[in-house]
């Protein structure tokens, strides 16, 4: 019995929803409104270039404390005066963490200017609200 009475609901359900739509008043076609597409601003990247580029010439810099550490320290083994040798490797390791310091910075500068130039969107308004007199829309950003 119970499924006789949903049935019969269905189906009352069904032809109702079928029936508003055969007496649908018929709309005339009439033209949409032209949309315009606002043309993005130009946003610069100067920034993000200046970065990499300092990114680039720390990592290159660090290249020559390398090398220059390296030098120092084939000096330091052929030294045999004691306050030489001291100095020579003082001057060894410094050059070895200016190497390391100027590598991990060009990078991290490398990896913000990467960041500037592909990631990041130029700031805009992130809730936008339209109104005119055929439409109120409200648009989020994220």
């Amino acid at each position: 019995m119970r499924r006789l009475i949903a049935a019969t609901m269905a189906a009352g359900l069904l032809v109702g929803d079928l029936g508003t739509a055969v007496c649908a008043p018929a709309q005339a076609a009439a033209p949409f409104a032209p949309v315009t597409i606002p043309t993005p601003a130009r946003a610069s990247h100067r920034w993000a270039y200046l970065t990499l580029l300092g990114g680039a010439a720390l990592v290159g810099g660090s290249f020559y404390f390398s090398n220059r550490a390296d030098q120092v320290y084939d000096d330091y083994r052929l030294e045999t005066d004691p306050g030489r040798i001291e100095q020579l490797y003082d001057e060894t390791v410094r050059n070895d963490w200016l190497s390391r310091g100027t590598l991990l910075g060009g990078e991290a500068l490398i990896a913000t200017g990467l960041y500037l130039r592909f990631i990041r969107r130029p700031h805009g308004r992130a809730v936008g609200l339209e109104l005119g007199p055929e439409r109120c829309a409200l648009a989020l950003r994220f």
